[in-house]
C-alpha cells in the first residue's frame, strides 16, 4: 500500500514537471512570437471593406432602356463600352522596407439581386474643345455583348493600381470590385464585405530616401490611409539622415531666374510676414555651368531641398521657356487619342525617373521603378509663375500680395462671391454645364460617390448658365461684367481652347477687364491652360494670370483637352473638380496647391480608366501653391476625440464595449469611425450629439495586442485626428485553450498510461 501510495506521487510528480515543461515553452513561444513581431515586419496587412446594398433605376438613352447602379461610396466606373458597374478605391500603407509577394481578397455574403438586368454601358468620352472632336458624335456609341455565355463582368475582384510612395511612406492603390454582372442572364450580385490581405516580406534593399521622419509628414500620411495603425512601424526619426531639425527651415521654395529673382523680393516677404518662410533660387544655384538646365535637373535640385530645409512648396517662377516643364506622354484610352503635354506634377512627386525604360516617351503607366507606375501622389506642391519678363512678374505678385491680403477679413462685398458658369455642351442629347456645375453647391453624391461643395451659407453663389439664358446662350459682356464687380472663385465648364476660355478671348482679357480685386478660377476647359504654346501664341491662363494687372491671381486649368459625357454629369475632368472643393470645404485643405494635388490624389485609384490620367497630368496650378482660401468662417471640425476607455484586457471571442467623446466647435453633430487595431474599421456611426457619450461595441478573432482608436467628422465631412490609442490585449483564446487543454490530456496519456487507472 505504502509502495503504491510513492508510486502515485513520483507519477504525479513527473506529470506536474511536464506540465510546467509544456507551459514554459509555450510562454516562451508566445514571448518569442511578441518579440518578432516587434522587430521584424508582420507577414500580411489585412484591412476590411464593408459595402451597402445597392438600388437600381431605369434610364432610357437612344432608345434602349437601361438598369444603373448606385452603391454608396463606390462610384460606377468602366472602360467605353464596359457594363457601368461600383468600384472603391483602397489605399493601404505597407510597413517600411518590405515589398508585396501577393494580394487576396476574401468575400463574405455573396448577395443575389435578381437577373435580367442590362446594365448602362460607360460612353465615350468626348473633348471639351470648341472646335469638337469629329471621330465621336455621341458619348454612347457602343456597347458590351449581351449574348457571351456566362461571361462575369468585372471578372475579378480588384485591380493593383501600383505602390506610390509620399514622403518615404509606401502606398499600395487598389480598385475593389464589390459587385458581378452576368452579360447573358443578366444576373447581378454584390459582396457586404471585402477583406483585403495583403503579404509581404521584409527587404532591406527597398528604402526609400525620402523618408524625413517628421510629425507633420505622420499626420499627413495618416488622413490618405485605410489602415493608420501601421503609421506607428515607421520610425519616428532617421538615425543618420534626415530628422525633425533643419539647420535652415523653410516652407516655400521659389525658383527663378537670376533676371527675375529681385522681382520676387516682395512675394517672399508677404509669405515670410505670414508665417510662410520662403527661399527664392535660381537656375544659376541650380547650374552654375551652362545656361540650359534639363527638368531632370531642377526636380533633383527641389528633392534636395525637400530634404535638407523640409519645404512643402514649390513655386515654378518661369514661363515654359524660361524654366521648362517635363513634357509626359499620355493615352485617353486604349486605341484612343495620345498627346505630350507639359505636366509640373513631375516636379511635385519625387520618386523614380518617369522614364524607366529611356524612351522618348516620359510618364507612361511603366516609367516607374522596376517598369511600375511612375510616382504620383507628391511630396511638395506645386505652381507655375508663367512669366517671361519683369513686368509680367510684377503683375503676378501684386496681385498675388493683393489677394493674400483680402484674406485677411471676410468682406460682403467680395470674398464671399462665387460665379459659377455653364455653357451649352452638346445638343444630341442636350448636355449643359450649368448640370455639372450645380454639383458644386453645398456637394453631391452623384455618379455614387460623395463630394463636398462650396457652401451656399457661407458665399454669395451667383450662376451664368445657357441653360438658363434666354435663347440658351449668354453674351461675353455678361462674364466681363461679373469679373469687374469683383469675384472671389470662379468655376467654369464650357468649351475653350488655347486663346479661348468662357467666351473670352485673349485679346478680350487685355482690353475689357477693368477689376483690381483678383479671383480665383477653376476651368475645365479643353487647352485653355497650355502654357507651352504649341500653336505658337501664349495660352488664355497666361493672359488671365500675368499678361494684365486684371483678371485672375491664379487657375487651374487644362493643358490639353477637358474631357466630358453627353447626358450625364460624369465627365473625367468633373472628377477632378469635384475633389478640387471637397479637398478645401470637406478636407478643409485651403492652400490652392495642395487643395489641386489632393483631387488628383482623391482619384488615384481610377487612373487606369478613360482619360484619367490624361486629366491627372493636365490639371496644372499656374498661381502660387502656398497662397490660401480664406477660412476664417468656415465650418470647423471636431476636435481630436477623447481616447477610447473599456477593457485593456479579455478573450477572444467575446464582445468588449468602448467609450470615447469630443466637442464640435461649431455644434454640429458627430459622426465616429472606430480602427480596431486588426486591419478592421467600422462605418461611420452615427449622427450623435455634440459633447455626446459614444459607446460601441467589438470582438477579436485572434490573439493579440491591438491598439484601439477612433476619429470623428461633423455633418460637413471635416474630419478631425485619430485619437491617442487604448492598446488592449487578448491574451486567452478559448477554443484554442480547449484545443491545447485536449491536446494536453492525449499527450499525458500517452506518457503515462496509468494515470487515469488511478482515479
Amino acid at each position: 500500500m505504502i509502495e503504491k501510495k510513492i508510486k502515485n506521487h513520483i507519477l504525479w510528480y513527473q506529470v506536474f514537471l511536464t506540465i510546467t515543461i509544456l507551459m514554459s515553452t509555450s510562454a516562451a513561444i508566445s514571448i518569442t512570437t511578441a518579440n518578432n513581431n516587434n522587430d521584424e515586419i508582420p507577414r500580411e496587412i489585412s484591412v476590411t471593406y464593408l459595402f451597402d446594398e445597392p438600388t437600381i433605376s431605369s434610364i432610357q438613352i437612344h432608345n434602349t432602356v437601361y438598369d444603373r447602379i448606385f452603391m454608396k461610396n463606390a462610384p460606377c466606373i468602366g472602360n467605353p463600352g464596359e457594363p457601368s458597374l461600383p468600384a472603391k478605391g483602397a489605399y493601404i500603407l505597407l510597413p517600411p522596407n518590405c515589398r508585396v509577394i501577393d494580394i487576396k481578397i476574401h468575400t463574405r455574403n455573396r448577395i443575389y439581386l435578381g437577373s435580367g438586368f442590362r446594365i448602362t454601358p460607360v460612353g465615350d468620352p468626348i473633348p471639351l474643345a470648341i472646335n469638337g472632336f469629329p471621330i465621336l458624335k455621341h458619348g454612347m456609341n457602343r456597347e458590351y455583348n449581351h449574348n457571351n455565355d456566362n461571361e462575369t463582368i468585372p471578372g475579378k475582384l480588384f485591380d493593383k493600381i501600383g505602390i506610390y510612395s509620399f514622403r518615404g511612406y509606401d502606398i499600395l492603390v487598389l480598385t475593389l470590385y464589390p459587385m458581378e454582372y452576368n452579360t447573358s442572364t443578366g444576373e447581378l450580385f454584390y459582396f457586404k464585405e471585402m477583406k483585403v490581405s495583403v503579404e509581404v516580406v521584409r527587404d532591406d534593399t527597398h528604402t526609400n530616401s525620402l523618408f524625413r521622419g517628421l510629425e507633420k509628414d505622420r499626420s499627413e500620411i495618416i488622413k490618405m490611409i485605410d489602415n493608420p495603425e501601421v503609421v506607428s512601424m515607421y520610425p519616428k526619426n532617421i538615425t543618420g539622415g534626415k530628422n525633425n531639425t533643419f539647420s535652415s527651415h523653410y516652407d516655400l521654395l521659389i525658383i527663378t531666374t537670376d533676371q527675375f529673382k529681385d522681382d520676387f523680393e516682395p512675394l517672399k516677404e508677404a509669405h515670410n510676414n505670414k508665417g510662410v518662410k520662403t527661399i527664392i533660387k535660381t537656375l544659376s544655384d541650380i547650374n552654375n555651368n551652362r545656361g540650359d538646365v534639363t527638368p531632370g535637373e531642377i526636380r533633383t535640385f527641389i528633392r534636395n531641398i525637400y530634404l535638407e530645409n523640409g519645404i512643402e512648396y514649390v513655386l515654378i517662377g518661369g514661363d515654359e521657356d524660361v524654366i521648362p516643364a517635363q513634357e509626359l506622354y499620355v493615352r485617353a484610352w486604349i486605341g484612343g487619342e495620345t498627346t505630350y503635354m507639359p505636366s509640373d506634377i513631375y516636379y511635385a512627386c519625387l520618386d523614380g525617373t518617369y522614364n524607366y525604360d529611356g524612351d522618348d516617351k516620359w510618364g507612361e503607366p511603366n516609367d516607374g521603378p522596376g517598369g511600375g507606375d511612375v510616382d504620383l501622389i507628391a511630396e511638395v506642391y506645386v505652381g507655375r509663375a508663367c512669366v517671361g519678363n519683369s513686368n509680367e512678374v510684377n503683375n503676378f505678385v501684386d496681385k498675388t500680395i493683393a489677394y493674400m491680403e483680402n484674406n485677411e477679413s471676410r468682406s460682403s462685398t467680395y470674398n464671399d462671391r462665387v460665379l459659377l458658369v455653364g455653357e451649352l455642351l452638346w445638343s444630341d442629347p442636350p448636355t449643359w454645364g450649368g448640370d455639372y456645375m450645380d454639383e458644386l453647391i453645398n456637394g453631391s453624391n452623384a455618379n455614387g460617390y460623395t463630394t463636398v461643395g462650396i457652401p451656399s451659407s457661407d458665399y454669395n453663389i451667383t450662376t451664368l448658365y445657357d441653360r438658363d439664358w434666354p435663347g440658351n446662350n449668354w453674351p461675353t459682356s455678361e462674364i466681363i461684367g461679373h469679373i469687374n464687380n469683383g469675384l472671389y472663385i470662379i468655376n467654369h465648364l464650357g468649351h475653350s481652347w488655347y486663346d479661348y476660355n468662357m467666351k473670352m478671348t485673349n485679346n478680350d482679357v487685355l482690353s475689357y477687364l477693368t477689376n483690381d480685386q483678383y479671383c480665383f478660377i477653376y476651368s475645365q476647359g479643353c487647352m485653355a491652360g497650355g502654357f507651352d504654346n504649341p500653336y505658337g501664341y501664349d495660352c488664355i491662363a497666361e493672359y488671365f494670370t500675368v499678361k494684365t494687372d486684371h483678371g485672375a491671381f491664379a487657375v487651374v486649368m487644362n493643358a490639353r483637352y477637358g474631357w466630358g459625357v453627353t447626358g450625364g454629369t460624369d465627365g473625367a475632368s468633373h472628377r477632378f473638380n469635384r475633389e478640387f472643393w471637397d479637398a478645401v470645404f470637406g478636407e478643409k485643405i485651403f492652400s490652392i496647391g495642395k487643395a489641386n494635388q489632393d483631387s488628383k490624389e482623391d482619384n488615384l485609384y481610377r487612373i487606369n480608366q478613360a482619360c484619367m490620367r490624361w486629366c491627372y497630368y493636365e490639371t496644372n496650378l499656374l498661381g502660387d501653391p502656398a497662397v490660401t482660401f480664406y477660412n476664417e468662417d468656415i465650418n470647423n471640425p471636431p476636435e481630436k476625440p477623447d481616447r477610447p476607455t473599456g477593457k485593456k484586457r479579455g478573450r477572444v471571442g467575446e464582445s468588449y464595449t468602448f467609450t470615447t467623446v469630443t466637442i464640435d466647435p461649431d455644434g454640429d453633430q458627430i459622426y465616429y469611425k472606430w480602427s480596431w487595431g486588426d486591419g478592421n474599421m467600422s462605418n461611420w456611426l452615427g449622427p450623435y450629439n455634440s459633447g455626446e457619450t459614444v459607446n460601441v461595441s467589438y470582438s477579436w478573432s485572434k490573439k493579440g495586442r491591438y491598439e484601439v482608436k477612433v476619429k470623428s467628422r461633423d455633418i460637413h465631412k471635416a474630419e478631425s485626428e485619430w485619437s491617442d490609442p487604448l492598446v488592449v490585449n487578448m491574451p486567452v483564446d478559448k477554443v484554442f485553450f480547449r484545443q491545447w487543454l485536449s491536446a494536453l490530456l492525449n499527450l499525458l496519456k500517452t506518457l503515462f498510461p496509468n494515470l487515469f487507472s488511478i482515479f
